[in-house]
Protein backbone atom coordinates (compact mmCIF):
# COMPACT_ATOMS: atom_id res chain seq x y z
CA UNK A 1 0.00 0.00 0.00
CA UNK A 2 1.00 3.46 -0.48
CA UNK A 3 0.33 6.42 1.32
CA UNK A 4 -2.68 7.52 -0.09
CA UNK A 5 -4.45 4.13 0.65
CA UNK A 6 -4.28 2.30 -2.75
CA UNK A 7 -2.04 -0.90 -4.15
CA UNK A 8 0.46 -0.30 -6.76
CA UNK A 9 -1.30 -1.55 -9.48
CA UNK A 10 -4.60 0.81 -8.51
CA UNK A 11 -2.01 3.84 -8.20
CA UNK A 12 -0.83 2.84 -11.49
CA UNK A 13 -4.02 2.53 -13.01
CA UNK A 14 -4.73 5.72 -11.97
CA UNK A 15 -1.42 7.21 -13.52
CA UNK A 16 -2.27 6.00 -16.41
CA UNK A 17 -5.87 7.07 -16.49
CA UNK A 18 -4.56 10.78 -15.79
CA UNK A 19 -1.67 10.58 -18.52
CA UNK A 20 -3.52 9.07 -21.57
CA UNK A 21 -2.31 9.13 -24.59
CA UNK A 22 -0.31 12.50 -23.74
CA UNK A 23 3.24 13.22 -23.96
CA UNK A 24 5.58 13.04 -20.55
CA UNK A 25 7.59 16.27 -19.86
CA UNK A 26 10.37 16.20 -17.43
CA UNK A 27 13.96 16.62 -16.29
CA UNK A 28 15.66 13.64 -16.55
CA UNK A 29 12.68 11.57 -17.67
CA UNK A 30 14.29 8.38 -18.42
CA UNK A 31 14.73 7.79 -14.95
CA UNK A 32 10.94 7.72 -14.20
CA UNK A 33 9.65 6.37 -16.83
CA UNK A 34 11.81 2.92 -16.36
CA UNK A 35 10.01 3.08 -12.48
CA UNK A 36 6.78 3.34 -13.95
CA UNK A 37 7.76 0.61 -16.33
CA UNK A 38 9.08 -1.92 -13.62
CA UNK A 39 5.34 -2.05 -12.29
CA UNK A 40 3.44 -1.71 -15.62
CA UNK A 41 5.46 -4.38 -17.61
CA UNK A 42 4.53 -7.57 -15.88
CA UNK A 43 0.57 -6.02 -15.02
CA UNK A 44 0.08 -5.05 -19.27
CA UNK A 45 2.86 -6.75 -20.52
CA UNK A 46 3.84 -3.25 -22.31
CA UNK A 47 5.87 0.15 -21.60
CA UNK A 48 4.60 3.61 -21.47
CA UNK A 49 4.07 4.18 -25.01
CA UNK A 50 3.66 7.97 -24.44
CA UNK A 51 6.29 10.63 -26.68
CA UNK A 52 8.60 11.65 -23.98
CA UNK A 53 9.90 15.35 -23.69
CA UNK A 54 13.27 15.94 -22.34
CA UNK A 55 13.70 19.50 -21.05
CA UNK A 56 17.43 19.32 -20.25
CA UNK A 57 17.74 18.48 -23.89
CA UNK A 58 15.60 21.14 -25.14
CA UNK A 59 17.48 23.52 -23.22
CA UNK A 60 20.33 22.00 -24.53
CA UNK A 61 19.39 22.37 -27.73
CA UNK A 62 18.07 26.28 -27.09
CA UNK A 63 21.76 27.26 -25.59
CA UNK A 64 23.44 25.43 -28.89
CA UNK A 65 20.97 27.56 -30.88
CA UNK A 66 21.04 30.85 -29.71
CA UNK A 67 24.76 31.31 -27.90
CA UNK A 68 26.80 29.29 -29.47
CA UNK A 69 28.53 29.98 -33.20
CA UNK A 70 31.98 27.92 -33.11
CA UNK A 71 32.66 24.53 -35.05
CA UNK A 72 33.99 22.90 -31.17
CA UNK A 73 30.69 21.84 -28.55
CA UNK A 74 30.53 24.02 -25.97
CA UNK A 75 29.95 22.65 -22.21
CA UNK A 76 26.42 23.30 -21.43
CA UNK A 77 25.48 23.14 -17.97
CA UNK A 78 22.60 20.91 -17.48
CA UNK A 79 21.98 21.12 -14.00
CA UNK A 80 18.25 22.04 -13.05
CA UNK A 81 19.56 24.79 -10.88
CA UNK A 82 21.38 26.47 -13.90
CA UNK A 83 18.38 26.21 -16.15
CA UNK A 84 16.36 27.40 -13.77
CA UNK A 85 18.65 30.13 -13.30
CA UNK A 86 19.53 30.51 -17.47
CA UNK A 87 15.20 31.00 -17.99
CA UNK A 88 15.01 33.79 -15.46
CA UNK A 89 12.54 30.73 -13.18
CA UNK A 90 12.07 30.78 -9.66
CA UNK A 91 13.80 27.73 -8.22
CA UNK A 92 10.77 26.74 -5.46
CA UNK A 93 13.22 23.71 -3.75
CA UNK A 94 13.92 20.64 -5.52
CA UNK A 95 13.51 17.37 -4.29
CA UNK A 96 9.54 17.62 -3.61
CA UNK A 97 7.30 16.03 -6.52
CA UNK A 98 5.09 19.03 -6.61
CA UNK A 99 7.54 21.65 -6.65
CA UNK A 100 9.81 19.33 -9.27
CA UNK A 101 6.73 18.99 -11.41
CA UNK A 102 5.97 22.88 -11.50
CA UNK A 103 9.59 24.06 -12.03
CA UNK A 104 10.04 21.31 -14.64
CA UNK A 105 6.36 22.76 -16.49
CA UNK A 106 7.73 26.41 -16.41
CA UNK A 107 10.87 25.60 -17.88
CA UNK A 108 8.89 23.70 -20.73
CA UNK A 109 6.90 26.78 -21.59
CA UNK A 110 9.55 28.91 -21.30
CA UNK A 111 11.84 27.05 -23.58
CA UNK A 112 8.98 26.29 -25.95
CA UNK A 113 8.12 30.28 -26.05
CA UNK A 114 11.44 30.80 -26.51
CA UNK A 115 11.96 28.55 -29.73
CA UNK A 116 8.70 29.58 -31.08
CA UNK A 117 10.46 33.05 -31.26
CA UNK A 118 13.50 32.04 -33.22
Amino acid sequence: MTSTGVNEIEAMRQFLYFIGSRPLVGYYLEFDVELVNRLIKPWLSIVLPNPQIEVSELFYDYQLKSQYHSPYMPNIDLSFERILEQLALPNLGQHNAKNDAMMTALAFLKLKSLSARE
